[in-house]
C-alpha cells in the first residue's frame, strides 16, 4: 500500500530486554539513533548495509519468519501434542476400567513400586459464581478479588 509505513522491528530487541527508550523498532529506523545509549552497532561502518541484518523483520512477514526458524520446534511440538491426546484418552478410559474393579472389590487403595492408586468417592463441590457475584456485588467481589502475575507461555490446541 503507498503511504502506509512499514514497521521494521528487531528481533533482539523482541526477544530480550527492552532499552530504555521503550521502542521495539530497528535502530536503524529510529529518528533518534545517533546518541542513543542502546543503539546496535550492526553494520555502523556501512548503515547502507542495515536492511540486509537478519534481525530486522515487520509485521507482514513476521509470522512466516517465525515459522521457518522455528519449523523444527513447531513440528516436534505438534507430533507430541497428538501422542499427548491420544495417551491422555487411553488413561481415562484406563481409569474408568480401574474404578469399576477398585468399586467391585472395595479396594480404597494400593500401590505398587512405582504408583499408589486411591478410589475417590463421589462427591459434591460448592463454588462461588464469580460472574454472578460480580454483577450483583461489585463491591464485594472486588474487595476479595486477587490479582496475580501470569507468566507468558503458548497454549496449544489440538484441532479435531
Amino acid at each position: 500500500m503507498k503511504g502506509v509505513l512499514k514497521v521494521i522491528k528487531c528481533k533482539q530487541i523482541m526477544g530480550g530486554e527492552k532499552p530504555d527508550c521503550g521502542k521495539e523498532i530497528c535502530c536503524y529506523e529510529c529518528e533518534q539513533r545517533e546518541g542513543c545509549v542502546n543503539a546496535c552497532n550492526y553494520y555502523e561502518d556501512e548503515p547502507e548495509r542495515a536492511s540486509e541484518c537478519e534481525d530486522r523483520f515487520n509485521d507482514e512477514n513476521a509470522l512466516v519468519t517465525m515459522k521457518q526458524e522455528a519449523a523444527g520446534v513447531i513440528k516436534a511440538i505438534a507430533n507430541l501434542t497428538l501422542q499427548k491426546k491420544a495417551i491422555e484418552e487411553q488413561e481415562k478410559a484406563m481409569r474408568v476400567q480401574l474404578m469399576a474393579a477398585m468399586e467391585k472389590y472395595g479396594v480404597k487403595s494400593f500401590e505398587n513400586e512405582d504408583v499408589k492408586f486411591t478410589y475417590v468417592a463421589a462427591t459434591t463441590r460448592t463454588t462461588v459464581d464469580s460472574t454472578k457475584l460480580k454483577k450483583d456485588l461489585p463491591d464485594v467481589a472486588a474487595k476479595y478479588s486477587k490479582t496475580s502475575n501470569v507468566s507468558a507461555s503458548v497454549k496449544i490446541t489440538v484441532k479435531e
